[in-house]
């Protein structure tokens, strides 16, 4: 009985977020709002951290050499934290190549991490504004044009571009095309009411003033892009999503390689709630403080609830119980089945345990076309099957990757990058 309120408790707080945040839609829209530059190109610095990105760094450089803005105006500064393959004889040859370029090359003799890459760029730089650009990630050429004028606000401090996948192919991609684009969309959703939570270093552009008065980025943290936008939230200074200009990155292709990868983020996600808990319901922050930090550390909770009790009680468990019964009869399935089908009775059925999850998934449907309609992704084809394979299995992964958190935190497991 616990269990089924528990549930129920779950999709009634999934909804209330689901019916909050299209709302928002309905009332404000998507669009990126319209601004006219006023001043002259503002000079930038595109900081991109490496650890071992042998296979592509170069195309991150190209990247950012065929941005469609002023070449005087822009400086890349690749920082190598101690890269253990060819990371290094890559960069140097590609360097020889492109010296014309305001390009500098640092490596670090000690792995410290990607923080510590970030702060060592920060303190070189020469630009107005600072980006992050991961070594596996790409940029399209009008994106940084199309950023820049947003920092006219003066309390501006970061402005964000919409985040692709490079690549889509196979289970694994086909997974995270839809993830990203949901997320991403529903960050631009949060945008709205000054609600964004992570700066995620695929070309997140910052002021650097702003950085410098926050002391930098966390060497220490696990999720530094979210630490540092937990921290300009704490400063009250705005971040803005944008869906129009655009970012392509490479993700993981294998299950262990996603699973790895989001356990960092989300442990990383933890820590940081926990060191900015004072955030938590503070008036002073708004909507951030209020009602969203709560929201993301109530999402986690559900997730791990889902986790540890839905999956045993409602698939774990009954699975278990079947093939139990199943040894006493030798396994005959159709014996079983028709046993079954004779005490069947449709009152045994839980139609308001089924009503909930169909509301649930209305919801998480309507969501993915909204995601695939702004950010001008077909649903047809790969989309239709990508979205289906996030609806139903998505979850499950999910909670899977929430009960490895708990278990690493259990025994203060961390890792760098």
């Amino acid at each position: 009985m616990a269990l089924d309120i528990g549930l129920l408790v779950m999709y009634f707080i999934s909804i209330y977020f689901a019916v909050f945040w299209m709302s928002i839609i309905l009332e404000n829209g998507i669009g990126d709002p319209v601004v006219r530059k006023k001043k002259g190109y503002p000079k930038v610095t595109v900081a991109i951290p490496v650890y071992n990105e042998e296979k592509s760094v170069i195309g991150t450089i190209e990247s950012v050499l065929g941005l469609d803005y002023p070449s005087k105006k822009l400086e890349i500064i690749l920082v190598d934290d101690c890269s253990t393959d060819n990371t290094s004889k890559v960069v140097n040859d590609y360097m020889k190549k492109k010296s014309g370029a305001n390009f500098k090359y640092i490596l670090h003799k000690v792995n410290q991490g990607k923080g510590a890459a970030l702060n060592t760029a920060l303190k070189i730089s020469t630009g107005d504004l600072f980006i992050c650009l991961d070594a596996d990630s790409f940029v399209e050429p009008s994106a940084l044009k199309s950023m820049v004028p947003h920092f006219e606000e003066e309390n501006v401090a970061s402005v964000l571009p919409l985040m692709k996948l490079q690549k889509v192919k196979g289970f694994t991609l086909s997974l995270q095309y839809v993830e990203y684009l949901v997320n991403f969309f529903l960050k631009k959703v949060m945008g709205i009411l000054d609600c964004v939570h992570v700066t995620p270093g695929p070309f997140g552009a910052y002021r650097k003033s702003a950085l410098v008065s926050v002391g930098g980025f966390d060497t220490n943290n696990l999720t530094e892009d979210l630490e540092m936008a937990l921290k300009l939230q704490k400063n009250n200074y705005k971040i803005i999503q944008l869906i129009g200009p655009r970012v392509y990155t490479l993700a993981p292709e294998t299950m262990k390689g996603w699973f790895n990868q989001r356990n960092r983020w989300y442990k990383g996600t933890l820590i940081n709630m926990l060191s900015y808990r004072k955030l938590f319901f503070n008036k002073k922050y708004g909507e951030f403080g209020m009602f969203h930090l709560p929201m993301v550390l109530g999402a986690a909770v559900l997730s791990i609830f889902f986790a540890f009790f839905v999956v045993w009680q409602h698939m774990i468990s009954p699975l278990l119980s079947k093939l139990y019964d199943l040894s006493f009869i030798s396994f005959d399935v159709g014996l079983m089945s028709s046993v079954w089908l004779e005490r069947f009775s449709f009152l045994d059925i839980n139609y308001g345990l089924i009503f909930f999850t169909f509301v649930v998934l209305s919801f998480g449907l309507a969501w993915i076309l909204y995601a695939f309609k702004y950010t001008e992704e077909s649903f047809t084809g790969r989309g239709f099957f990508s979205a289906s394979l996030f609806m139903v299995i998505y979850p499950f992964f999910l909670s899977l990757v929430w009960l490895g958190v708990v278990f690493d935190l259990v025994r203060n497991k961390r890792q760098k990058w």
